[in-house]
């Protein structure tokens, strides 16, 4: 559904094509980020800040939602919510979790391994059948509850909403550090939309304007340098400690508030034809990363660490393209 001529709403297809970009270039820095015996090495070194830098894009993604699924205006039966939800989360999710599990058998045929059917179960009840997919099984948790999470909005008043951010961050933080202490995972896939309600009502906050991040460049800024000195610091030859990459860490909620409020205060074009493709581009494009990584195109060994960006840009526009090839046809279109 097209959006209306609100510029506070074209300002969201400028957030929706930046944190597509950025997760491109996450999961590029990754490469090099990911190998510990590289660490320590400038091309290491370089690819850990392009990842610090663009850690606020899912948390943005899931500000998107809140900003738009808070609205007071969002009033529609649960039955026609729960029909539009489905048709744009869940067929997407069967969808390409089929093809990226099949796409994980290609691979590891090519490698001339053989991929164990017990481990594409683990795969589907951890809510991972690919590194990016979990964030479809979590977004269908979120979606499920989200008409309820609006009414309790819209009966708060301004103080208890911030509340509720404040204190659903500070639990998640909480968690995340227990878990980083404890070494356990982050529990069945059905819980995880719990802590991103506090991403979720902070979109529709910072949104309305009710929600103003203090100096957010200065905060932007220094989250990222911490992120990255954190991992840097933590982190050894051979052993890599990522905690501060993720979305709970004691620097990535403040770096993503900012982030979402810069972006809308911004000028930076809506780029519409792009909107319409982003969740296509994060759907596809590991695809382009690995056809990268296996021809050479892209190691993630060069020199310095000029080519994560100049990777991330190649595998941005083909995804982009490839989403909008696909959209051509009917049937593609409903699960991209």
């Amino acid at each position: 559904m097209p959006l209306p001529p609100d510029p506070r709403l074209r300002k969201l297809d400028t957030a929706r094509w930046l944190a597509a970009l950025a997760v491109v270039l996450l999961h590029c820095a990754a490469v090099p980020v990911s190998d510990a015996g590289r660490y320590g090495s400038g091309a290491w070194l370089a690819a850990n800040i392009y990842d610090s830098a663009v850690r606020w894009c899912v948390p943005v993604f899931v500000m998107i939602s809140g900003a738009l699924l808070l609205a007071p205006e969002r009033t529609e039966p649960l039955r026609r919510y729960y029909l539009k939800r489905a048709a744009r989360v869940c067929l997407p999710l069967v969808f390409w979790t089929v093809f990226y599990l099949a796409w994980s058998a290609l691979l590891a045929h090519l490698d001339d391994g053989r991929e164990d059917a017990r481990l594409w179960l683990a795969k589907l009840a951890e809510g991972t059948p690919y590194y990016h997919l979990w964030y479809l099984y979590m977004i269908v948790g979120l979606y499920l509850f989200a008409p309820f999470v609006r009414e309790i909005y819209l009966r708060s008043g301004p103080r208890r909403r911030l509340a509720w951010v404040t204190g659903i961050l500070a639990v998640a933080t909480l968690d995340t550090l227990y878990r980083q202490a404890t070494n356990t995972g982050p529990g069945f896939f059905l819980t995880w939309f719990l802590p991103y309600l506090g991403y979720f009502v902070a979109g529709r906050m910072i949104f309305e304007g009710a929600l103003r991040v203090p100096l957010p460049r200065t905060l932007l800024a220094a989250s990222v340098a911490v992120t990255a000195l954190g991992v840097y610091a933590l982190s050894t030859a051979g052993a890599l400690n990522l905690y501060f990459y993720e979305y709970f860490s004691l620097t990535v909620p403040f770096m993503s508030l900012a982030a979402f409020q810069l972006i809308l205060d911004s000028r930076l074009p809506r780029m519409a034809v792009l909107a319409p493709l982003t969740f296509g581009v994060y759907l596809i494009h590991p695809v382009f990363i690995d056809i990268a990584r296996r021809t050479g195109l892209f190691t993630g060994r060069g020199p310095d660490g000029w080519n994560v960006p100049l990777a991330a840009a190649a595998i941005f526009v083909l995804s982009a393209l490839s989403t909008w090839l696909m959209q051509r046809s009917p049937l593609m279109r409903r699960v991209t």
